[in-house]
């Protein structure tokens, strides 16, 4: 018997949540579009399209 790593990719789409302090909505989305609070969200979701799995490499790791 012998042990591999599959390492795969899968599309993904998630769901991000921020939170804005602004004066108006046309600011706050300013803000966020132009990068001043990209990456500040809070992961909510994840949805994985596992139809589109790939394998990307193939390792051997031992023999048992």
């Amino acid at each position: 018997m012998k042990t591999f790593r599959f390492t795969t990719t899968v599309q993904s789409i998630k769901t991000i949540q921020y939170v804005i302090e602004a004066e108006t909505e046309e600011e706050a989305a300013y803000k966020l579009w132009t990068g001043s609070e990209r990456g500040e969200g809070e992961e909510i979701d994840e949805d994985i399209n596992w139809g589109t799995e790939q394998s990307t490499n193939i390792e051997f790791i031992e023999k048992l």
